[in-house]
């Protein structure tokens, strides 16, 4: 719960000054490719969050960070922020919660679309229209396969969720021959 509410304040002031510069998009892209990089190399997250190292040498790699990423000068000053901070730990957090408040921004939905099999570019265009117009927003898919759905897909918008799963319709079917409907 904490994380959350350090990482919407924080995203929410990167993306404050964002929309100032006009630069709110590039600022979300910028920050997304530092938390990925931090995620792929954890020794560094380790090194800048870790009591033992000094705050200079935290500095220190964090504008080797900037330098080797070539970020932007209004990121790198959020990012020398969080090292100061002592809240660099929260990067991915942060970064989520920046996209959350881009996508409001933009009036885009995210679903996560589970599969049994993969989709190709064609379906998955098609099913982001009908989810975009059965939520009025438009739709970006986050494709999951997952074998146990059998076949069919299970999307979930927000708190939305349909279930079109082979599962799902075989457990209705189940729930249907133990109530005695089916002849």
């Amino acid at each position: 719960m904490i994380r959350t509410i350090i990482a919407l304040k924080y995203a929410r002031g990167l993306f404050a000054a964002g929309k100032e510069d006009g630069r709110f998009k590039e600022y979300g892209e910028e920050l997304q490719r530092v938390a990925e990089f931090l995620k792929g190399q954890p020794e560094i997250l380790e090194a800048l969050e870790s009591p033992i190292y000094p705050p200079d040498l935290k500095m220190e790699i964090v504008e080797e960070l900037i330098k080797g990423l070539q970020v932007d000068e209004a990121v790198a000053k959020f990012l020398r922020l969080l090292v100061e901070k002592r809240r660099i730990q929260f990067i991915a957090d942060i970064a989520a919660a920046y996209q959350q408040l881009l996508d409001e921004e933009l009036g885009i939905a995210r679903a996560e679309v589970r599969v049994a099999t993969p989709l190709d570019e064609e379906m998955q265009k098609a099913l982001a229209e009908a989810l975009s117009k059965k939520i009025g927003r438009e739709v970006v898919l986050q494709i999951v396969e997952d074998p146990d759905i059998l076949g069919g897909v299970v999307a979930r918008v927000g708190d939305l969720v349909l279930d079109g799963s082979i599962r799902a319709q075989l457990e209705k079917f189940k729930e249907s021959i133990i109530r005695g409907e089916v002849s």
